[in-house]
């Protein structure tokens, strides 16, 4: 069997995949793992299919990118500054306090020398980005603690992956002083943060002196691949380069973008965002049915039941302890939640593509055959019990302790709307009347009222006419009041993205522009 044979029956078993899970309330990273692990076991059956087989380098390469990217575009800015303090708390406080207790866990339990311990701990620490953001916007659960799950998952990778290089590190070498954790982040954090802002800022430039939709949206998608480039082989943090990127080009797509193009970028990454996801938790689901049918043994299985259990127990009672604690640094009123609230954000630290990666990245020769495979083991167990298990019984879970709100959605987005009309028809109503028939004007605003957008045309020669130029001013005003609502954190990404493609559809017909996406398009 050739490797494109094998390519279409991957690509096959995703698109089944996909449509299963249009029929479920699974989360569709816990759908495609578990069908992947069902896969990998059997896959390792069948003696004429080749062995799964990716390097850990080329997964986070070409998957963490467009996931940290499309995470970090969705996170509202000013939500996550007014959350930064609990993000901090989870991204950096519960990750070395698991990383510790992976670590006792692991020498205890199963022999292994302090070093490969807190190797253990490095690479089980940090929740899964990519399943938080899948799963955290289906809870239900207010928009402030979403932001606070999506905030945590795409900060702790970097801390996770700096203990991780310095734990390795000291493996080799025999030495391993704390120190050295926190030096590395004063050292590393910074600088990716600073190549995030210098590419994002080249970015924002080349797309405002672009002169076609096609070439926008191609920029779009190689300046992820870039600053994650860029970043590693400067020795910094790739994902904070990323993530800071993704937060730039999410500010200046409004100033340097027209609806054509913006609505182009959005369907082509909903795209890169749906198929990076089904691809990634796929393999590593194949990845890891193929790993497990290696028996490791009964003591290796007993102790990574245990340690997942440790994890989870102390993420839910560091959960609990995070209001409490952001009172005590002064800030009281970052986090308001109830108890059960807090359960369920606790209970939705599942590990998954970043662990494996870190596991299977390992040198060969690392302490030790038997110790590295006894790693990998142990982070295959956390990872299925953690995906799998937490991630099929969330949704039952919040059910179950009625944290969630189902209407919470529906009513943020009449109050979006009636917030964005208001505004609408004081923007026509502020307008200069120079050139504009009373009756027109009563009209506009009388559609605007009622909902009605896209009700006026450009001129034959091109230009606007002085309605055309009203209702343009009225969807600016009404697109203000969405950011502003998405920016404080108080409407979802997939609710307010909704809301800012009607807007965009409503400017391009009131520009005559119609929906082709070619080149032009630009303002």
């Amino acid at each position: 069997m050739s490797n494109i044979d094998v390519a279409f029956m991957l690509l096959a078993l995703a698109l089944a995949t996909a449509l299963a899970a249009r029929h479920t309330s699974l989360p569709a990273p816990v759908l495609f793992a578990a069908v992947g692990l069902a896969g990998g076991a059997a896959w390792h059956l069948v003696p004429s299919l080749p062995p799964v087989r990716m390097p850990p380098d080329l997964v986070l390469f070409a998957f963490l990118p467009p996931l940290l990217m499309t995470a970090a575009y969705a996170l509202p800015l000013q939500a996550f500054r007014r959350q930064l303090l609990p993000i901090v708390l989870l991204a950096v406080g519960l990750v070395l306090v698991t990383m510790g207790v992976a670590a006792v866990v692991g020498h205890a339990l199963v022999g292994l020398s302090w070093a490969a311990a807190f190797v253990l701990g490095a690479i089980i620490a940090p929740p899964d980005p990519v399943a938080a953001t899948a799963v955290a916007g289906k809870t239900g659960l207010s928009q402030r603690l979403v932001v606070i799950l999506e905030g945590e998952g795409l900060v702790n990778d970097a801390v996770a992956i700096v203990a991780y290089g310095i734990a390795v590190e000291a493996l080799v070498s025999g030495h391993f002083a704390w120190g050295g954790v926190f030096w590395s982040l004063l050292r590393e954090a910074p600088t990716g943060i600073l190549i995030g802002l210098l590419i994002g800022g080249g970015a924002a430039l080349l797309r405002r002196h672009a002169d076609s939709v096609p070439l926008e949206v191609s920029i779009s998608l190689v300046m992820p691949y870039l600053a994650y480039h860029l970043a590693e082989r400067l020795g910094c943090s790739s994902v904070l380069a990323v993530v800071t990127l993704g937060f730039m080009l999410r500010w200046s797509s409004f100033l340097v973008s027209s609806p054509v193009a913006r609505l182009a970028a959005r369907t082509v990454w909903n795209f890169v965002r749906y198929a990076s996801t089904a691809l990634v938790f796929l393999l590593l689901g194949l990845l890891i049915g193929e790993i497990a049918v290696g028996w490791p043994g009964r003591d290796v299985v007993i102790a990574g039941v245990i340690l997942s259990a440790a994890i989870v127990a102390i993420r839910i009672a560091w959960m609990l302890l995070v209001p409490r604690l952001v009172a005590a640094l002064g800030g009281s009123q970052a986090v308001k939640s109830s108890t059960a609230e807090q359960f369920v954000l606790g209970w939705a630290g599942m590990r998954g593509v970043v662990s494996l990666a870190l596991a299977l990245a390992l040198p060969l020769s690392l302490g030790g055959d038997e110790t590295r495979h006894t790693i990998v083991f142990l982070t295959l167990i956390v990872i299925i019990a953690t995906l799998l298990v937490q991630g099929a019984t969330l949704m039952p879970l919040v059910r179950w302790l009625k944290a969630g709100d189902p209407e919470r959605e529906h009513r943020d987005e009449r109050r979006a709307r009636l917030k964005a009309r208001q505004a609408g028809v004081a923007a026509v109503r502020d307008a200069s009347t120079a050139g504009i028939d009373p009756e027109a004007r009563r009209g506009l605003i009388s559609d605007l009222e009622a909902g009605k957008l896209g009700i006026a045309g450009a001129s034959a020669d091109g230009t606007c006419h002085p309605r055309t130029q009203l209702l343009l001013q009225a969807l600016d005003a009404q697109r203000d009041v969405v950011n502003h609502l998405r920016e404080a954190g108080r409407l979802s990404d997939e609710l307010a993205e909704r809301l800012d493609t009607e807007l965009d559809v409503d400017a391009m017909s009131a520009r005559g522009e119609g929906t082709h996406l070619t080149d032009g398009g630009k303002d």
